[in-house]
């Protein structure tokens, strides 16, 4: 049986992506990042370079265990083809996808109703390719050459059952 040791957390906006990572690296003593810290040099407001945070992520990639969550997709390439486990968390719709980011926003003070607002019309463009997500390669396209390392999850019980197993 192969330890696994790198852990990628991929998947939907909101669907609890840094809570798994944060409680997975307890359970398993394995240091987590988000890949949000690598793409922003000021949270949600400033961007550092892409070809800097594809360097600075890579670093972590090359450590011997860790965990990584995110969905930009050019910060988890590496990941994806460096990873022991991926572990996507899915949505079952985008109506729930909208309703879990809106709860989520009344209990963050720090992000904005129009950074909501934006949040929502960027998951619609990237969920129907138009506009700059049109041509780009989505995230499942992206894992499909991976599909015998990668646990779908789809609810926060199968999350929560995924957690509490051995």
């Amino acid at each position: 049986m192969v330890e696994i040791k790198r852990i990628l957390i991929v998947g939907d906006s909101g669907r609890g992506k840094s809570t798994l990572a944060k409680k997975l690296s307890e359970k398993l003593d394995i240091k987590h990042h988000s890949t949000d810290d690598f793409f922003w040099k000021v949270k949600f407001t400033v961007a550092t370079d892409k070809a800097t945070s594809i360097r600075n992520i890579s670093k972590i990639y090359d450590q011997e265990s860790w965990i990584v969550e995110g969905s930009t997709r050019s910060l988890i390439q590496e990941g994806i083809e460096k990873s022991d486990q991926i572990i996507h968390l899915i949505h079952p719709s985008l109506v729930s996808q909208f309703w879990t980011l809106f709860k989520r926003k009344l209990k963050r003070n720090e992000e904005t109703w129009m950074n909501l607002l934006g949040l929502y019309k960027h998951l619609i463009m990237k969920r129907f390719k138009f506009g700059e997500q049109k041509g780009k390669i989505s995230l499942d396209e992206m894992l499909q050459p991976f599909v015998q390392k990668i646990v779908k999850l789809k609810s926060f019980k199968e999350i929560d059952d995924f957690l509490n197993s051995p």
